[in-house]
C-alpha cells in the first residue's frame, strides 16, 4: 500500500528530545457524604455506592506527581481548594528521572496518596492497587467525554485501551506539524494539505525553492515522529494503541507500517529531510526551523511557547494530514499527568471530586496556560488564547483530533526499552541507507516481542 507519488518526488514516558525532559457536574447514587464514603481499604478497588457531595468537614489529600508538573499541579490544587475550602491537598513531587522507579512504591504502600501519578494502569490493576473509576465516571458525567481522552487509562483482563477506568488526565500533548508561515506563502500553501499526496507536494516545492521541507531530527530518535503521524491514519488509532498497550497479537509488522517507512525514507532520498538528519538533536531542529530555513517541523504543544517568542505570529500548526484526503484524523497525544486513586486511600470521595475539577472550565484555562491541551466536552467553553498565537492552533487541532477519535499514545512508550533498543537505532539505520522498510518494521516488533517475553 504505498502512498501516493507526486512529480516532484524521485522516487516521555519517554517522549524523544523536549519530551524527556488536560466540570461536568452530575448528580450521584448518593451514599452518606464523607470522605470514606468511596469505601475503605478492605472493600476493594471497585466501590460502587460514591458522593459527588463532600460536605463541610475538613479533608486532607496527599497527592504525587514529578517536579516537571509542579506549576500545572499547584495551580490545579490553589484552584481546587478555593472551591472546596474544607478539602487540603498536600503534594510530594519527585524528581522527573526516579518517578518511574519510586510511583510503583508510591502506589503499593501502605499509607499511599491519594491522587497519585499514574505511569502503568496495567501494573495498578493486576495489583489491585488502582480505584477502578467507573462508578465515579457515571456519577460525574465523564463518559461523555470524547472516547480517545479516557481510553488510554482504562484496562481490561492486564491489557490497557478499553475496560473500566483507572486514572484521568491533567491535561495532555499534542503533536503535528508546525509550519512557517511566510515560506508557506512562498511556496503556494494557502490552507493545510489534506492529504499525504498534497503535504508531499508542497516539500517539493520548498526543496526547489532552497529551502527544508521537513526539519527532522534524528539523533534522539526524532525520524519516528513522521512514521507514528503517518501510521496513525493509516493503521488507525485503535490498532496503533494496541499495540502500545501489548494487546495480544498486536503487530507493527504490517504493509501500512512498510509503506510508511517506505515514505519517510523517499521523503529523505528526495531531499525534503536536512542533510544530516541523524546527526541533528531536538535543540538543533528548533534552532534550524527558527532560522526561517525549514517549511514544516513534526513536533509538539512543548514547542509553542518558545515559537511565539522566538517567531511570534510567524508560525502555523495543523494535524498531520490523513493518507488520504478525508482520512482518519490522528495524532500522538498523552497525558501530562494521569491521576488516579489508589485503593487503599480513605479519601476516595474527595480524590474523585479533584479528578472532577480537572475538566472543569478553570482547570482547562490553567492547562493552557502551563501548554497543555485541556480535557473535557467539545461543547465547553474554548479557553483563553492569545489570538494569532502558535498555541491557538495546537488547541484547535487537539479538538479536532479528540472529535475524531484520533488521540494515539507515543509508540515509544509500549516497553520500557523499545525506544532505545529498537525505535532510535533503527530509524538511524532506515535513514542512514542501511536498512530497508521492511526491516526496519520486522526489527522493531521483534525487540518488541522480546521485550515482552512473547
Amino acid at each position: 500500500m504505498p502512498y501516493p507519488a507526486t512529480s516532484s518526488r524521485p522516487s516521555r514516558r519517554a517522549v524523544i528530545g523536549a519530551l524527556g525532559a488536560l466540570t461536568v457536574g452530575a448528580t450521584a447514587a448518593c451514599s452518606a457524604p464523607g470522605p470514606a464514603s468511596g469505601g475503605t481499604p478492605a472493600q476493594g478497588a471497585a466501590p460502587t455506592s460514591v458522593s459527588t457531595t463532600l460536605g463541610s468537614a475538613p479533608v486532607t489529600l496527599k497527592l504525587y506527581d514529578g517536579q516537571g508538573l509542579k506549576g500545572v499541579d499547584d495551580a490545579l490544587i490553589a484552584a481546587f481548594s478555593k472551591k472546596y475550602p474544607n478539602v487540603t491537598i498536600t503534594p510530594t513531587y519527585d524528581p522527573d528521572n526516579v518517578t518511574t522507579q519510586n510511583q510503583p512504591r508510591q502506589l503499593a504502600s501502605a499509607t499511599p496518596p491519594d491522587l497519585v501519578r499514574v505511569i502503568s494502569v496495567t501494573a495498578g490493576t493486576k495489583n489491585g492497587l488502582l480505584t477502578n473509576l467507573d462508578a465515579y465516571a457515571t456519577a460525574y458525567g465523564w463518559d461523555k467525554m470524547p472516547p480517545s481522552q479516557l481510553a488510554q487509562f482504562r484496562a481490561k483482563d492486564g491489557v490497557a485501551g478499553s475496560g473500566s477506568l483507572y486514572a484521568k488526565a491533567s491535561g495532555f500533548t499534542m503533536t503535528g506539524l508546525y509550519y512557517n508561515k511566510k515560506l508557506a506563502q512562498q511556496v503556494g500553501m494557502t490552507t493545510p494539505p489534506t492529504s499525504v499526496e498534497a503535504l508531499t507536494a508542497l516539500m517539493g516545492k520548498a526543496k526547489a525553492a532552497g529551502l527544508t521541507g521537513m526539519v527532522v531530527a534524528n539523533k534522539e530518535g526524532g525520524g519516528v515522529f513522521p512514521f507514528q503521524l503517518l501510521i496513525n491514519s493509516s493503521m488507525g488509532p485503535d490498532k496503533v494503541s494496541k499495540w502500545v498497550f501489548n494487546a495480544p497479537g498486536a503487530t507493527i509488522k504490517t504493509p501500512e507500517a512498510v509503506a510508511a517507512a517506505t515514505q519517510v525514507v523517499d521523503w529523505n532520498k528526495a531531499g525534503y529531510f536536512p542533510p544530516s538528519v541523524n546527526a541533528l538533536d531536538a535543540t538543533a531542529a528548533d534552532a534550524l526551523f527558527a532560522s526561517n530555513k525549514g517549511l514544516f517541523f513534526p513536533w509538539g504543544n512543548w514547542d509553542a511557547a518558545n515559537l511565539d517568542k522566538t517567531m511570534p505570529g510567524q508560525v502555523g500548526f495543523f494535524p498531520m494530514p490523513p493518507v488520504a484526503a478525508g482520512g482518519q484524523v490522528a495524532a500522538m497525544s498523552d497525558a501530562a499527568t494521569a491521576f488516579g486513586i489508589p485503593s487503599k486511600s480513605r479519601n476516595k470521595d474527595a480524590a474523585a471530586a479533584f479528578l472532577n475539577f480537572l475538566s472543569s472550565d478553570e482547570a482547562r484555562q490553567i492547562a493552557i496556560d502551563n501548554g497543555f491541551m485541556p480535557s473535557g466536552l467539545a461543547e465547553q467553553a474554548p479557553p483563553k488564547i492569545k489570538e494569532g498565537s502558535v498555541l491557538a492552533d495546537v488547541t484547535k487541532a487537539f479538538t479536532d483530533v479528540s472529535a475524531a477519535n484520533g488521540q494515539v499514545p507515543f509508540v515509544q512508550n509500549a516497553t520500557a526499552g523499545i525506544s532505545n533498543r529498537a525505535w532510535t537505532p533503527e530509524s538511524q539505520l532506515l535513514l542512514g541507507g542501511s536498512s530497508t522498510p521492511e526491516t526496519f518494521v520486522a526489527n522493531v516488533q521483534a525487540k518488541y516481542e522480546e521485550e515482552l517475553k512473547r
